[in-house]
């Protein structure tokens, strides 16, 4: 934003109500912002919690193999020092955790709704179509 946001630049007077809104309630407004930051900053804790819970494993795994490495380990390829099916597990976990992100919303009055697939989705998802 540039300049100072508390004038209104006069290409945007033509803009300006000059009789306010008699309805308006200062501290009504005040509240509704206050409870929508808290909400937002109740959201963002609980997805960055969510999210480092769901990347604890990878990064241990990381820190095996890692250390592993360091110690003089054989196995120089993370292929095959973890083999195939934990490293398919492990990005499973990771594809299975960002979908249900996605199939949760949080609704203004702060309940959580889970968003249930289709039948047809739900074919897809077990042929791994999608």
């Amino acid at each position: 934003m540039k300049g100072r946001p508390d004038l209104i630049s006069p290409q945007d007077l033509k803009y300006v109500k000059v009789d306010p809104d008699p309805n308006f309630d200062p501290e009504h407004n005040k509240a509704v912002i206050e409870k929508t930051i808290r909400d937002n900053e109740k959201l963002v804790k609980n997805r960055t919690e969510e999210s480092l819970e769901g990347a604890k494993e990878r990064h241990n795994a990381l820190a095996i193999y890692l250390r592993s490495l360091n110690q003089g380990g054989k196995a120089t390829n993370y292929e095959k020092f973890f083999g195939k099916k934990y490293l398919a597990y492990l990005r499973g976990k990771e594809v299975m955790d960002k979908i249900k992100g996605q199939l949760m919303l949080q609704g203004r009055d702060g309940k959580v709704f889970v968003i249930k697939p289709s039948e047809g989705a739900k074919r897809k998802l077990a042929q791994g179509i999608i």
